[in-house]
This record gives structure tokens, C-alpha cells and sequence, in this order.
């Protein structure tokens, strides 16, 4: 019984710890927003040139560097 007394308060203190860290620790560094993050391009025909921009949006703190582009 004296063990269950001792542990319940641990555990909220624990569990206080754990939230109020948890809130205060945020993501630094660049963050890449897309409004779209796929294009169709519907049926394309032989030596058709297709061009589309995506728009990229940093919302981060830190400058966002594109070092590589995989189309699909």
C-alpha cells in the first residue's frame, strides 16, 4: 500500500515533466510547405511538351535547400 501512495504521485509528476517539456521543445530548421503535391497531366501525346510549377513555401526558421528532385 505505502508503495502504491509513493508511486502515485511520481507518476503525475513524471507525466507533468513529459507534457510541459514536449510543448515547449518545437521543430527548428526549414519546413517545406506545397499547396499541391501532385500534378496530372492527363493524356499526353508523342514529343508534347509538359511544363507545370509547383510552388514551395518555407514556413521554417532556417533557409530550405532543394538538393535533389525525383519526378515521378
Amino acid at each position: 500500500m505505502k508503495k502504491l501512495l509513493y508511486g502515485i504521485p511520481f507518476l503525475i509528476f513524471w507525466i507533468m515533466v513529459n507534457l510541459t517539456t514536449g510543448w515547449a521543445q518545437q521543430a527548428i530548421g526549414p519546413r517545406m510547405v506545397l499547396k499541391e503535391k501532385y500534378f496530372d497531366a492527363k493524356q499526353v501525346k508523342e514529343d508534347e511538351i509538359i511544363e507545370h510549377t509547383f510552388n514551395v513555401l518555407n514556413k521554417g526558421d532556417r533557409p530550405l535547400e532543394i538538393k535533389r528532385v525525383s519526378p515521378g
